[in-house]
C-alpha cells in the first residue's frame, strides 16, 4: 500500500514537473521568438494574465486573493528590478528601436509569481510536505532552476544580454543568485500579506 502511494506520488510529481517545464518552454520561445514586436507581446502576456485571474474568481478559487495580490507585487518589484539594471547597464534588452524598456517585462513578472506559486503549490501537495524546513528548501530550488532555465532560452533567442562575467549559457551566476533573492523575497511578503490579512494559504499561510 505504502509503495503504491509512494509510485503515485511520484507519478504525479513527475507530471507536475513535465507541465511546468512545458509551459516555460512554450513562454520562453514565445517571447524569444516574437521579443521584437514587444507591444504584442505584451498584450498577450497581458491578456493571458487577465485570463487567469477571472478563471480564478469564477471558479471562486480560496487562494484569488492571494494569486493576485502576489502577481501585483511580483510585478511591481520586477519593474523596479529591471529599472536598476537597464539603467545601470548590467544588462540590455535588443530589438526595441530607441526604447530600452520593453512592454511585456511587468507581465512577464507578474506571470512569474503565478508560475512559480502554483509549481510550489502543487509539489508541496503531491509531495506531502509539512515541515518548513522542506518547503523552504524546495521554494529556494524551484526560485533557483526554472526562472534560470526561462532567461536561458530567451537569452539565447537573443531578448537581452546581461554584462556580468561567470556566465551559464548567458546567465551570470550572480543574476542566478539575485532570481533565488527576488522570488523568495516575494514570498516572504507574501507570508507577510497573509498572516497581516488572515488568507489561510497551504503555500505563505498553512492553517496547521
Amino acid at each position: 500500500m505504502k509503495t503504491a502511494i509512494k509510485i503515485s506520488s511520484k507519478t504525479e510529481t513527475g507530471k507536475i514537473l513535465a507541465k511546468s517545464l512545458l509551459k516555460l518552454i512554450l513562454a520562453g520561445f514565445f517571447i524569444g521568438i516574437f521579443h521584437s514586436f514587444d507591444a504584442w507581446v505584451g498584450l498577450v502576456l497581458a491578456l493571458y494574465l487577465v485570463y487567469t485571474l477571472v478563471k480564478r474568481w469564477r471558479l471562486h478559487a480560496d487562494d484569488k486573493y492571494v494569486y493576485a495580490t502576489g502577481a501585483l507585487i511580483g510585478g511591481f518589484l520586477g519593474v523596479c528590478c529591471e529599472g536598476w539594471g537597464i539603467y545601470f547597464n548590467h544588462w540590455e534588452y535588443h530589438d526595441l528601436g530607441q526604447r530600452s524598456f520593453p512592454y511585456w517585462l511587468p507581465f512577464a513578472w507578474a506571470l512569474a509569481f503565478t508560475f512559480v506559486y502554483q509549481l510550489e503549490k502543487d509539489l508541496f501537495r503531491s509531495l506531502g510536505l509539512q515541515g518548513t524546513g522542506e518547503k523552504i528548501i524546495l521554494t529556494l530550488l524551484v526560485a533557483m532552476i526554472f526562472p534560470t532555465i526561462g532567461e536561458i532560452i530567451t537569452i539565447q533567442l537573443g531578448v537581452w544580454t546581461y554584462a556580468w562575467p561567470y556566465q551559464v549559457f548567458g546567465v551570470p551566476l550572480l543574476a542566478i543568485f539575485l532570481l533565488v533573492v527576488f522570488h523568495t523575497g516575494v514570498n516572504y511578503l507574501m507570508v507577510l500579506t497573509c498572516r497581516r490579512m488572515g488568507w489561510e494559504n497551504e503555500v505563505f499561510n498553512p492553517s496547521n
